[in-house]
């Protein structure tokens, strides 16, 4: 029993304090505006978020969940546009590529590099953005701004030509 007692004491000594650990919210936010028209403006408070302790990083949020000021470019976007009763949700799976730059015990701002996979509209596209992880009290909320082209993406047809191409994304995610 003593040994056991020791042993466990043993391993309770070897784990570094304030070891990285693996972070999550269900409440990020993703906002996107459309860089030719501002009425075009959504956000999503609801999307999941996660930060493992080895760099990798996810998102996944319905699109039923963005909301617009005008309710009429609400049912558009999700009927014509983005058509979420067919494809519900987006994803994004990445890695921070200079994760080790990030001192999750000092409190700052530490540029980052995400390399990854978004899903949108059902079509996978390889991606590459800097963002910024800012720890504070030892808890990190992960800050990126891009812009994605919606074609890219298969979304609009005739009536994209309209309305936009390129849209804006704004994401913050503020982790546990």
């Amino acid at each position: 029993m003593k040994s056991l007692l020791v042993l466990l004491f043993a391993i309770m000594v070897s784990n570094p304090i304030g070891a990285q650990k693996n972070y999550s919210t269900k409440n990020a936010e993703v906002h996107f505006i459309a860089v030719d028209d501002n009425d075009i403006d959504a956000v999503n408070k609801n999307a999941v978020c996660r930060l493992q302790a080895n760099g990798d990083l996810s998102f996944i949020m319905l699109i039923k969940d963005f909301t617009f000021e005008m309710e009429g470019m609400q049912k558009h976007f999700n009927e014509e546009y983005l058509e979420s009763e067919k494809f519900p949700r987006a994803f994004f799976n990445g890695k921070i590529s200079n994760f080790s730059t990030v001192n999750f015990a000092k409190d700052g701002n530490y540029p980052i590099t995400v390399i990854g996979s978004m899903q949108v509209h059902g079509v996978n596209k390889s991606m590459q953005t800097n963002g910024m992880i800012e720890i504070k009290n030892g808890l990190p909320t992960a800050n990126a701004k891009f812009s994605v082209t919606l074609k890219d993406f298969k979304i609009g047809g005739i009536l994209i030509k309209m309305v936009a191409d390129k849209v804006n994304v704004d994401i913050k995610a503020a982790l546990l």
